[in-house]
């Protein structure tokens, strides 16, 4: 209980203290990967749904997506690189905003050799941060 009332006396989200104050190292989800990903769909409902925290998009048709994972844990950030042909909209659940402004079904579009690092952020909420890749 120390540790919740530390983490939100810094600052930190009550949700997000929370789940850190609750996790331990045998308590945190595995950490998955998958590469060379297919993005698909041209809307939220048909876009590619991940299921891992670190995700490759090797392969990315016009117009296509993916959307991030229904089931993550407040604080977990889920990564997804494109290197793909053609720009990529990554997508937040339809009940959810990216950065509080955009709307989950909206998206952001992420370039071909871009990355980006999503945290979970709260129950509604991803913070969304873009990166270009080293070449």
């Amino acid at each position: 209980m120390p540790i919740l009332n530390d983490l939100i006396g810094l600052g930190m989200p009550p949700e997000q203290a929370n789940v850190l104050s609750s996790e331990s190292l045998t308590s945190a989800p595995a950490l998955t990967s998958s590469g060379t990903l297919t993005a698909s769909g041209s809307t939220i409902a048909d876009a590619l749904a991940l299921s891992s925290f670190i995700n490759l998009v090797g392969t990315a048709a016009l117009s296509t997506g993916v959307k991030l994972p229904i089931e993550c844990p407040i604080g977990q950030c889920v990564y997804v690189a494109n290197n793909g042909a053609n720009a990529v909209r990554v997508y937040a659940q339809s009940s959810q905003t990216i950065n509080t402004s955009i709307a989950g079904a909206t998206g952001v579009s992420v370039a071909t050799t871009q990355a980006v690092q999503c945290v979970r952020q709260s129950a509604t909420n991803w913070i969304v941060l873009l990166h270009t890749k080293a070449t």
